[in-house]
């Protein structure tokens, strides 16, 4: 048997050798002149079955080694070479797919020069939507490793076809599997490559882009997150005003059809909705900044959801970012206090069974906390001394390795919701920014009205946000509000307040964050 599962080795290379004899057989005929050159060859259910038990294993790593020793990826690309069966190609290419996942076969598979140059032929050759979605994993999964991604990119900027194949895929597909995979692609891409970036960053690829996020829906999902991404990549072109120009009402919509799936609540939530967010903001700012932008603003005046939506963004932010102020004071107190017992001698720590950490102590701090005598500072206490038991306890157990692996993985998490917290905030500032100073001078507009109608904690939110980052904007608000007969009353307010009140940064504010 191979490893632990039911195939033997035996049963695996008869699979090979009947796929092997269905390509020739499929040649035989041809030869013959018994089917036209073009048919389309069905493959017998049996053998289909066998080969697709073959697909299966051969995400196991025994499995694929045998496949290996069996000469399987020159079966494999023969196969794909020679098969007018577009199953078989199917599951050629998709049993390719699967060994390129294994550590290791990815990079004996991108070395073969016969294996890239079939592969990308295919997305020529075929308009089979199943053999085609194979063939872009396959891709997928060779350009998401290092070691196996240069041999490919270095082949694709050879192709004279493969950026267009892309572009109609996602114009013309309604296979969502599809349309994830060519996103997939091209996202990393675009995002690794000038000069491929370049080449993609056309008004043509907006539009198939609009069009592939129209089959795959306006709500979050892998494609959708990709598809924005490609759109913020054409923005940093030198062409990006006039892509985004062509296309300027179609992109506005869906960009605000998107954000509605996510926004459209009472409280919006950030957690891992930080880097789409972005990406539509970065997007909308775009749509501001093309020429003419008089029409950029006349959308946003005429939609006003992607500042309501913004303003909600905002406010989501000044609580994100307190919280991981606060998990990350957390976090480094949890670290040392790890360190100090880790340092002890065994004899010296802490007795756990003199205070354990869910002792009468802690049932008798519940009961209080029901009846809402605790106080926060006896909460605190309580549960700090039963963190101290637990790491105390692990540390006796051998477990403080564990207890340093878990914070280290901690800091980084932190790390990464911070910096994506922060990438955020930067693009709505920039939004912002552009939607203020493209409004004219001194002269009332919808998006002022929107402004003052606002919830007051949203707007001084606003406020600072601009105060902090783009003066200029607090000064051409302010400049408008201050005109007789706009009715911006709540606006002069809030920046008054805002102007007459020093806020202080999220991890100083420890006051406000125990009321929270």
């Amino acid at each position: 048997m191979i490893g632990d599962t039911v195939f033997s080795k035996h049963w695996l290379f008869t699979a090979l050798m009947k796929l092997i004899q269905e390509v020739d057989g499929e040649s035989s005929a041809n030869k013959e002149g018994d089917d036209e050159k073009d048919d389309i060859v069905d493959v017998d259910d049996d053998l289909q079955t066998e080969l697709c038990r073959l697909w299966d294993m051969s995400m196991n790593k025994d499995v694929v080694l045998c496949l290996i020793e069996f000469k399987a990826i020159d079966i494999l690309v023969g196969a794909l070479t020679k098969t007018r069966a577009p199953r078989l190609a199917e599951i050629s290419v998709g049993i390719l797919g699967n060994m390129a996942c294994c550590k290791g076969v990815g990079s004996q598979i991108t070395d073969s020069e016969g294996v890239r140059q079939v592969v990308l032929l295919m997305l020529d050759a075929y308009s089979d939507t199943p053999t085609l979605v194979e063939t872009t994993r396959l891709i997928v999964v060779c350009l998401s490793t290092e070691n196996t991604r240069e041999l490919w990119l270095a082949d694709i900027k050879k192709s004279k076809t493969f950026v267009e194949n892309m572009r109609f895929i996602l114009q013309s597909s309604t296979s969502s599997d599809l349309i994830k995979n060519v996103a997939n692609i091209v996202d990393q891409l675009m995002d690794i490559e000038e000069e491929i970036c370049s080449a993609f960053s056309t008004p043509e690829l907006v539009l198939a882009v609009v069009e592939g996020m129209k089959q795959v829906g306006v709500v979050w999902s892998e494609a959708a997150e990709s598809l924005l991404h490609i759109l913020t990549l054409v923005r940093t072109t030198a062409e990006d005003s006039s892509c985004l120009a062509l296309h300027r009402e179609s992109v506005f919509s869906l960009v605000t059809d998107f954000l509605h799936s996510l926004c459209d609540c009472a409280m919006v939530t950030l957690e891992s909705k930080e880097t789409v967010l972005a990406s539509c903001y970065c997007i909308l700012s775009a749509v501001v900044m093309a020429t003419p932008s008089d029409d950029g603003i006349e959308l946003i005046e005429q939609n006003s959801s992607a500042i309501t939506f913004a303003l909600k963004i905002v406010e989501a932010i000044r609580q994100q970012r307190r919280r991981l102020s606060r998990l990350s004071r957390r976090s480094e107190e949890h670290k040392k206090l790890t360190e100090t017992l880790t340092a002890r001698q065994p004899h010296s720590t802490i007795n756990v069974s003199e205070k354990p950490a869910d002792s009468e102590e802690r049932v008798n701090a519940a009961d209080k906390r029901v009846d809402g005598d605790l106080s926060a500072s006896e909460e605190s206490d309580v549960d700090g001394r039963a963190r101290t038991e637990r790491l105390a306890k692990a540390s006796d157990n051998g477990q403080a390795d564990d207890n340093g692996q878990a914070d280290d993985s901690c800091q980084r998490s932190l790390s990464d919701s911070t910096e994506s917290t922060e990438i955020l905030r930067e693009q709505i500032l920039d939004f912002f920014r552009n939607v203020l100073l493209a409004l004219p001078k001194e002269q009332m507009s919808p998006v002022y009205a929107l402004l003052n109608s606002s919830k007051s904690s949203y707007l001084h939110q606003l406020l600072r946000l601009l105060q902090d980052g783009a003066p200029e904007c607090i000064s051409a608000i302010a400049a408008v509000a201050a005109l007789r007969g706009t009715g911006l009353h709540a606006l002069r307010d809030a920046l008054k307040h805002v102007q007459t009140t020093k806020v202080s940064l999220p991890e100083d504010n420890k006051e406000e964050e125990k009321q929270l």
